[in-house]
């Protein structure tokens, strides 16, 4: 997953759960940390591994969570953000340039 898609991922997932959170992209990871009423509260990243992609969050003082799709890093990463929010389904469509 390229940084510009990871983000797009990221900022559409935030909006659709309404978070309101200042989001900071880091220009050489494909990563992105989460900042809610001035506290951090996640980061989030994606990782090429040999074996394929990992999905990484991390909350301050907890063990981080590793995904290796990224559906449940996506539910993992609502339940940190809006655990009140009722559980849904995600559809990813491929972009065809049109």
């Amino acid at each position: 997953m390229n940084r510009d898609r990871f983000r797009t991922l990221i900022e559409g997932a935030l909006g659709i759960w309404r978070v309101d959170a200042a989001l900071s992209f880091s220009e050489i990871e494909t990563r992105c940390g989460i900042v809610v009423n001035g506290e951090e509260v996640a980061s989030v990243g994606a990782e090429t591994q040999p074996f394929g992609m990992v999905w990484r969050i991390q909350e301050p003082g907890r063990r981080d969570r590793i995904h290796p799709s990224i559906g449940p890093a996506l539910r993992g990463l609502r339940e940190i953000l809006r655990p009140d929010r009722a559980v849904g389904r995600v559809l990813f469509v491929a972009d065809d340039g049109k």
